[in-house]
């Protein structure tokens, strides 16, 4: 109630500022248009803008979804709640603290705005295989880790070219099947981008887990299972290990290995064999030695020998021994545990179950219901943290988007970010 005051104080004492609404001025309108715009466009849009008095119009008119439509087809929305959301995406904990812009944050709000000649689209940013430049305020085309905080004050996001392909930090074509849209993004060291912290240390995990968590919202004890077998849990995971079946007050290492994200068959297992960080940047290794097969583990010189499992070293071998080989096909199934523990239902799931590659695993990841379900999740707490939204709500929300679900989905996170900016529960 009080920012509302502040508000009305500042519509009528300060109407001066924008002389449009210095006559008649229809206030509950005004208001509600001033919140949408705060919220949507961060501020920016200034109430000088020929957009903010047909913003007015429409809440007048009833039509307080067209409003925020308005404000969110802005140009000014790029620049502050969709650049927002684009650098949250790079880590796993969606908190834009520290993310600079770069590569994959750029390709995000392309796909987020349609950009680069594109139309928007929700349901490629994990397989799409293009970069997106951006054009400087002097008209020079740059990597958007080039723009100065003078220049990100100024940029035009909607004038961003878009590049086909993605090349790594040596200049190497990543070969389209290897292309996860914006997860294989980068062009320098430490450019806060997904790729550098996906492909940095660890096996596989660092970056399928991140993968998944991003686009569903789950975790990793979310689609564990105890229905998973040793083949499905990769090599470099001891089978000798006392908690292999049985964890000690905790899931058994067979259940989130086997069954979970990081499995053989569901998590894409030996994505990480192709991908590393290394001082130059995010580099992509299309035929890599045993040495850098991260699916082997963490310590590139044991990799060899727990490929090979040598069953008569002492002490035992650190190893899987029923774990198949590395796949050099890079293949991931869906179908074998994830469909039977019903974690496929609870995603919506809508693309097939197999197939082989990053690229075909982001197409699919980008048809199921619970992408469109948890952007709706992130735009609510970012619009309207305090609001209340049925689940009813959320699900029409989410399915206004969805063209897997409704036919007239637009595939837009603008039509999300209108949709729960004009909500009741977000007034």
């Amino acid at each position: 109630m009080q920012s509302k005051r502040r508000t009305f104080r500042f519509l009528v004492y300060g109407s001066f500022i924008f002389p449009l609404l210095s006559h008649a001025i229809d206030v509950p309108s005004t208001v509600t248009a001033v919140r949408l715009r705060n919220g949507i466009t961060g501020g920016l849009m200034p109430f000088s803008d020929p957009l903010f008095p047909k913003m007015v119009s429409k809440v007048a008119a009833g039509d307080i979804y067209g409003a925020a439509l308005l404000a969110a087809d802005s140009n000014y929305f790029g620049s502050s709640l969709g650049r927002r959301l684009a650098l949250q995406m790079q880590t796993p904990s969606l908190d834009s603290t520290g993310i600079q812009d770069n590569d994959a944050s750029a390709f995000l709000l392309a796909h987020f705005i349609g950009a680069g000649g594109s139309v928007p689209r929700i349901s490629t940013i994990w397989s799409e295989s293009a970069t997106y430049l951006v054009v400087d305020p002097n008209g020079n085309t740059v990597h958007a880790a080039d723009l100065s905080t003078q220049d990100l004050a100024n940029v035009d996001w909607t004038q961003m070219v878009r590049l086909p392909g993605q090349q790594d930090a040596n200049g190497t074509f990543i070969l389209v099947q290897h292309v996860g849209g914006y997860t294989t993004l980068s062009d320098r060291p430490d450019d806060g981008s997904f790729a550098i912290y996906g492909a940095t240390a660890g096996t596989n995990l660092r970056m399928i887990e991140g993968i998944w968590e991003i686009a569903t919202g789950l975790t990793l004890l979310d689609v564990a299972s105890v229905a998973a077998s040793p083949q499905q849990a990769p090599r470099f995971v001891p089978e000798y290990d006392p908690n292999f079946f049985v964890g000690q007050n905790q899931q058994a290492c067979i259940s989130c290995h086997g069954g979970g994200m990081s499995s053989l068959n569901h998590g894409y297992a030996t994505v990480a064999n192709i991908f590393d960080v290394t001082d130059n940047g995010f580099v992509f290794n299309p035929n890599p030695t045993t040495a850098m097969k991260k699916s082997l583990g963490s310590n590139p010189r044991t990799r060899n020998s727990v490929l090979t499992c040598n069953l008569t070293r002492v002490p035992t071998p650190v190893c899987n021994p029923e774990s198949p080989d590395v796949d050099p096909n890079q293949t991931w199934d869906l179908s074998q545990v994830w469909a039977k523990s019903g974690v496929l239902t609870a995603m919506g799931w809508q693309g097939p179950t197999t197939g082989q590659g990053l690229q075909s695993l982001g197409y699919a990841i980008g048809q199921s219901w619970i992408v469109y379900q948890f952007l709706t999740q992130r735009v609510i707490s970012e619009l309207c943290p305090l609001g209340s939204f049925s689940t009813a709500e959320v699900n029409a929300i989410a399915a206004a988007a969805n063209p897997w679900a409704d036919p007239a989905g637009t595939d837009d996170l603008r039509t999300i970010v209108a949709k729960v900016a004009s909500s009741p529960g977000c007034l």
